[in-house]
C-alpha cells in the first residue's frame, strides 16, 4: 500500500486507463485499488493541510521494503512509465509456483491426504506410486516430507503476510 498525503485528493495524477477496482472513503482517508490490465496499485490518500506539498509515507513495519518498492512503482506510474517494467517487489516465477505448490499441499493435508497421496498426486504426478519398503526409503518420500514441513512452516510464520505485496 502506498500512503500519500495530499491537500487535494481529487488531483492524484494517475495515467489514463487506470480504473478504481475498489474504494472506501472516510473523513480523513480515501482508500482505493486502481488497476490497468494485471497491474494493480493500492493507495491510501490522506488529507494534508493546504499548501503543503504532496508526500509519500513509508510505514516502518515488516513490509517496509515492499512499501518502498510500491512507492517507487507509484512514482513511475504517475510519471507515465510502465508499471510492469519493475519486478522489484514481485515474486519470481519460481517463487510463485513454489508458493502455489505449498498452498496446494496445505489444502490436500486439510482434506486428509497422506504424504504418499501428496507425493504421487501433487509433487510427482507423472511417476507411478511406490509401495512398502521402496516408498519408506525413497527420495520422493523425503522430498515430500520436506515440502510438507515447508508448507507448515509457511503457515506458522504468517503466510498471509504474502498479501503485503502490493
Amino acid at each position: 500500500m502506498v500512503v500519500l498525503e495530499t491537500s487535494d485528493i481529487a488531483t492524484i495524477p494517475l495515467p489514463n486507463g487506470y480504473e478504481p477496482l475498489a474504494e472506501r472513503i472516510s473523513a480523513s482517508e480515501h482508500h482505493m485499488i486502481v488497476a490497468t490490465g494485471v497491474a494493480r496499485l493500492r493507495l491510501c490518500l490522506r488529507l494534508a493541510p493546504p499548501r503543503r506539498p504532496d508526500c509519500l509515507i513509508i510505514l516502518r513495519d515488516p513490509c517496509a521494503a515492499l512499501r518502498l518498492a510500491a512507492a517507487a512503482r507509484f512514482e513511475r506510474v504517475t510519471h507515465r512509465t510502465s508499471l510492469n517494467s519493475s519486478h522489484d517487489a514481485a515474486p519470481s516465477a519460481y517463487r510463485r509456483s513454489r508458493l502455489v505448490q505449498l498452498l496446494g499441499i496445505l489444502d490436500a493435508l486439510a482434506d486428509g491426504a497422506s504424504p504418499r497421496d501428496l507425493a504421487f498426486s501433487l509433487v510427482f504426478p507423472r511417476q507411478s506410486a511406490l509401495v512398502g519398503a521402496t516408498w519408506k526409503g525413497s527420495g520422493e518420500r523425503r522430498h515430500t516430507l520436506r515440502l510438507v514441513a515447508d508448507a507448515r512452516r509457511m503457515v506458522d510464520s504468517g503466510y498471509r503476510n504474502l498479501l503485503c505485496h502490493e
